[in-house]
């Protein structure tokens, strides 16, 4: 048989629990809509151009390597008929 305590007990505890169950729902709505989807695509954002910053200022010899290589890759035809160009000169001894 159930008391009247224990009847006031389970419901006190479903009230904290419906309690802790609406909030978090209130939460999970807030974290998932759009406003807040921004908001941390842009701190995700600021965050890895901070972190490109960085190591970039470290880094700047092996950055400008690449620039380079990738450069070079680029030009890679025009360079190839330069180069063309200045070995038929040399052959020809013009």
């Amino acid at each position: 048989m159930t008391t009247p305590e224990s009847i006031a007990s389970a419901r006190a505890l479903r009230d904290e629990a419906l309690a802790v169950f609406r909030a978090d729902v209130e939460l999970a709505r807030t974290e998932a809509s759009p406003a807040r989807f921004k908001e941390r695509a842009v701190d995700e954002a600021v965050e890895m151009i901070d972190t490109a910053r960085d190591m970039a200022s470290e880094n700047k010899a092996v950055i400008g390597a690449t620039v380079a290589a990738l450069a070079a890759w680029f030009l890679r035809g025009p360079i190839a008929d330069l180069a063309e160009r200045g070995f038929d000169y040399l052959r020809r001894g013009d």
